[in-house]
């Protein structure tokens, strides 16, 4: 999709690969070059957080980090949260570099959803403007049936609803 124009929403990218990589010690230019067949996107966006926030966030909603995701085969610490720390920083500081290198937007992923979503909505706009719309006869039909759903039914002025 990307090598045809199309537009991709993608939560993750070659920057995850990149980061992760470097973090556990791979050369950062054989990396590069392992991935060079990928399509370098219009926009990308780096959610920068703090490793607290990002620690506080996996736990609220399980009660324990992965192995891999703390680092824990590295060898930074015995203790899995200090590990975390100690790997996810390694990735930032990747991240970090990349921003420069490729582009990467940074947005705070500290602000409030909607606000996030608000920013992102305004930087990638212009990229919109000139976008064809393509959907299939289904997806057309799908579109359609659900805008009759919405529809509002019609109220008069005296509050009476009509067809």
């Amino acid at each position: 999709p990307l090598k045809a124009g199309a537009i991709v929403l993608a939560d993750r990218y070659i920057y995850t690969a990149f980061a992760r990589d470097v973090a556990r010690n791979v050369d950062r230019q054989w990396v590069r070059e392992l991935y060079q067949f990928a399509v370098k996107p219009t926009v990308a966006f780096y959610y920068r957080v703090p490793l607290e926030v990002s620690l506080s966030r996996i736990l609220t909603g399980r009660t324990e980090l992965k192995y891999y995701e703390a680092g824990m085969d590295l060898g930074l610490s015995s203790d899995p949260s200090e590990s975390f720390k100690l790997f996810q920083q390694r990735i930032v500081n990747e991240y970090e570099t990349m921003v420069d290198e490729f582009g990467l937007t940074v947005m705070d992923a500290t602000l409030p959803i909607p606000e996030q979503q608000r920013r992102m909505r305004k930087l990638i706009r212009p990229y919109l403007q000139s976008v064809r719309r393509i959907r299939s006869s289904a997806q057309e039909s799908a579109w359609a049936g659900l805008a009759r759903e919405m529809r509002p039914s019609h109220v008069d002025l005296h509050g009476r609803h009509g067809g």
